[in-house]
């Protein structure tokens, strides 16, 4: 049996050989402070419509692709995205991600309405078509990349899934009477559950409330995080209250971890919490930028969201960042520093060829 000690240098040495590298989640403040590495919890909560699933989607999925993409050949790092996805068709969120590369590479806004033929008045141009198929080996690496399972599940039906795929890319060993350890196979390999939202896990026999389902749901994800070595990411909606005449007497305010929906359990058992706040949304302000400049007068679209980290177990906390959100894409931007926002800046976001640069 290995001393505490010996526990400690055996960690360095996993880092010295690479085995404990960080992923870039594609933002140069953020990664200053939280990045995507083995064995941290992290929990992105904010209120309804304020885009979770996308910074989620960007943070842990693509932008981490793209990396992976042009570090393959040259790292030993495999990273495997594991997405629960209780709320969304998988098949709308491949095409939203096909729409915010298009946008991405071309400046080309394709909204997935028109791209699936939603909108009877406006229809797919051949151009726009011939540009779609060219994304046929993206679409499909991509989809190799991350895992999708998609459907509300109980959290023993989540727990199953998770446990099946570690069984299948390594082993559990017996090292004492009362301890084993996991083993995988590639000890390079990343892999990152991403539950998106627990408030919809479904109900299982033996728990008669859904606060007992999300503790048991995050019970099991702390042993993903803490026997086989995983990230996992928890999406979660705030409490109606921010809605609440209390809060609209209020100058400024932003959501706390005691908003979150249902329990508590997720906050105190994640190394990282994140909020994402829309505060135009209701009618208040945060330190720093004009949220009412990026706001486009003419569809209403908002295009300002506050991002900060209320906890990091393992670094600073209370950091809050300004970022650019194109909703028809679900992209984010980090924005420049509040006292170099410019005119043509802010006209550059609404425009949306601040996310192109």
């Amino acid at each position: 049996m290995s001393t505490e000690f010996e526990q400690i240098l055996q960690e360095i040495e996993a880092g010295k050989e690479g085995r404990n590298h960080s992923v870039s989640m594609g933002f140069t403040k953020l990664n200053k402070y939280v990045s995507i590495r083995k064995k941290i919890m992290t929990l992105v909560f904010g209120p309804t419509g304020s885009g979770k699933s996308s910074l989620v989607h960007d943070a842990w999925i693509l932008n981490p692709f793209d990396w992976y993409m042009e570090n393959k050949h040259t790292t030993k790092l495999k990273i495997t995205p594991i997405l629960f996805s209780y709320e969304r068709s998988k098949i709308y969120t491949k095409t939203k991600w096909l729409a915010r590369k298009i946008f991405k590479d071309h400046g080309k806004l394709i909204p997935i309405g028109k791209m699936l033929g939603w909108w009877s008045n406006n229809r797919l141009t051949p151009d726009e078509h011939d540009l779609i198929m060219m994304y046929e080996d993206y679409i499909n690496e991509l989809c190799e990349f991350v895992i999708i399972k998609e459907g509300a599940d109980n959290p023993t039906g989540s727990y199953k899934f998770i446990k099946k795929f570690a069984e299948e890319r390594g082993k559990i060993e017996q090292v004492s009477e009362y301890n084993k350890v996991y083993i995988p196979n590639n000890p390079y390999e990343l892999v990152i559950p991403i539950v998106d939202h627990i408030g919809l896990v479904r109900m299982e026999r033996g728990y008669t409330t859904k606060k007992e389902a999300i503790d048991k749901l995050t019970e099991y994800a702390q042993e993903w995080r803490d026997f086989f070595g995983y990230t996992p990411v928890f999406v979660a909606q705030i409490t109606r209250e921010l809605g609440s005449v209390q809060y609209q007497k209020m100058d400024s305010f932003e959501p706390t971890v005691d908003q979150i929906k249902e329990s508590g359990a997720p906050g105190e058992a994640a190394d990282v919490i994140i909020s994402l706040f829309d505060p135009i949304r209701y009618n208040t302000t945060v330190p720093g930028y004009d949220a009412n400049k990026l706001v486009n007068k003419e569809t209403g679209a908002k295009h300002f969201r506050s991002v900060k980290i209320l906890k990091n177990t393992y670094g600073e906390d209370s950091i809050r960042v300004g970022c650019a959100f194109h909703g028809a894409t679900g992209m984010f931007k980090e924005l420049v520093k509040a006292d170099q926002m410019t005119e043509d800046i802010y006209q550059s976001v609404i425009s949306g060829a601040y996310f192109l640069t």
